[in-house]
């Protein structure tokens, strides 16, 4: 009764105290089936456990109570001992808190509507025993996260395929678009003939895949992959261009010169390199003979 008595004196900021009493007669009401142990009612902490939930999607705490004949629970904040349900009775202004219990039913739940950050933390589900059984449910929010697998760098050599895959964890609901920017400006890849194609693939974890075919030195530069629901990611895309023929050629022919300039090549071989063309003819054969006898 003295408990009865505390839970009535409490500061009120919803319902009354007629509503108070009704809410532990159903409760009383309820509790006269069913066999009770010497040992009275006890919480069963294994279906009683700490709850993880995303922000702005709904929370549901459950507090399993065995053996409740005659009794009542209750639900409270720990960290401001705010008085939140009482048996069915959800006892608090913020009506994004709910009090849901079903008949028979041996769970005792809190639901949390439009999850907040500051709604982290302990809350204490309380058994009207004598002295009050209690058990602590730890509340943890979750808010939405946003990746670009293999950043925050990445090196392509060109002409080769860029496979941006961007991954959104915990939005409350799947987000219903997914923008990519370039360095910046928005990306179209839904026009004809673009060489940008984006994939989206929406569930509990969403993700976009942006692929370019065959990427060229102007594809070069920042990627932000920019959900509707979670914060936006970038990752810098360098292309790496390779030698082209042209360079090679070039670089070949400065080697050969080089050779011919060099004061310490032989006679024979200067004569060599200048009649390179009649190598693959006849011609060519017998002026190698010759240069090899002269030189024995």
């Amino acid at each position: 009764m003295a408990y009865f008595l505390l839970l009535i004196s409490l500061s009120v900021d919803g319902g009354t105290e007629k509503e108070i009493l009704q809410a532990l007669d159903e409760a009383a009401a309820e509790g006269s089936w069913g066999y009770v142990p010497l040992s009275g009612p006890y919480i069963d902490v294994h279906h009683s456990g700490n709850v993880t939930a995303r922000l702005g999607a709904t929370a549901i705490l459950n507090c399993r109570i065995l053996y409740i004949v005659g009794k009542t629970v209750s639900w409270m904040r720990a960290r401001d001992l705010h008085l939140l349900t009482v048996g069915r009775f959800t006892y608090t202004s913020d009506d994004r808190f709910r009090a849901v219990h079903q008949s028979g039913s041996q769970d005792w739940l809190l639901k949390i509507h439009y999850i907040q950050v500051n709604d982290a933390g302990p809350y204490e589900c309380q058994v009207s025993t004598t002295p009050p059984m209690t058990h602590t449910v730890w509340l943890s929010i979750v808010e939405p996260e946003t990746t670009v697998l293999g950043g925050p760098d990445l090196h392509i050599n060109s002409g080769s395929a860029v496979n941006l895959t961007c991954l959104v964890k915990y939005s409350p609901e799947p987000p219903p678009y997914i923008f990519w920017y370039h360095d910046g400006q928005l990306l179209s890849y839904d026009e004809d003939g673009s060489d940008i194609q984006v994939v989206t693939s929406h569930g509990q974890d969403t993700t976009s895949q942006l692929l370019i075919h065959r990427a060229i030195g102007k594809d070069s530069g920042e990627y932000t992959c920019s959900p509707a629901t979670a914060p936006s990611y970038s990752v810098n895309v360098h292309v790496i261009s390779s030698e082209s023929p042209a360079a090679i050629h070039h670089k070949n022919t400065t080697s050969t010169s080089s050779a011919l300039a060099s004061p310490g090549t032989p006679l024979e071989v200067l004569l060599l390199l200048a009649f390179v063309p009649f190598l693959v003819s006849d011609g060519g054969h017998l002026l190698v003979d010759a240069l090899t006898r002269s030189k024995a």
